[in-house]
């Protein structure tokens, strides 16, 4: 993945045992009814809440969970992260990563077919479809 000078510092700077310290906290957070806030999971590994440590943390959880099958639960749209209690929530968790991850794809796809530069699309409306700008 290419990545700007600034991230690969901020990950060359992450605190040894991030990940264990997270795991640690979230050991406490199981169950999405016990889900902890990023930024409150950030003040409890880091100290502080800004958007470098929210970049860490957010990087040791994909961590955690690729290196060390971690069931680590989020939601989109939902603040908060949490240990899997069962297998519901995280096969919830899977199937929205999933979703989100077909839909990349289906955007890739498309990009693949722009032209660069821009050209003006035929912007054609079928009879039996309205489009609005507010939908």
């Amino acid at each position: 993945m290419s990545t700007t000078p600034f991230y690969d510092d901020l990950i060359a700077t992450m605190p040894p045992g991030l990940e264990r310290r997270i795991f640690d906290v979230l050991r406490e957070h199981v169950g999405e009814i016990n889900k902890i806030r990023l930024d409150d999971l950030c003040r409890a590994v880091l100290g502080v809440f800004n958007i470098s440590t929210e970049r860490q943390v957010r990087e040791a959880i994909e961590t955690l969970r690729r290196d060390f099958h971690v069931p680590v639960i989020s939601e989109s749209g939902k603040a908060g992260r949490w240990l899997a209690a069962d297998e519901t929530e995280l096969n919830a968790c899977i199937a929205e990563m999933q979703s989100r991850h077909d839909h990349l794809g289906d955007v890739i796809r498309s990009l693949r077919q722009a032209q660069v530069p821009a050209t003006t699309p035929r912007f054609e409306r079928s009879k039996s479809v309205q489009y609005s700008l507010w939908s």
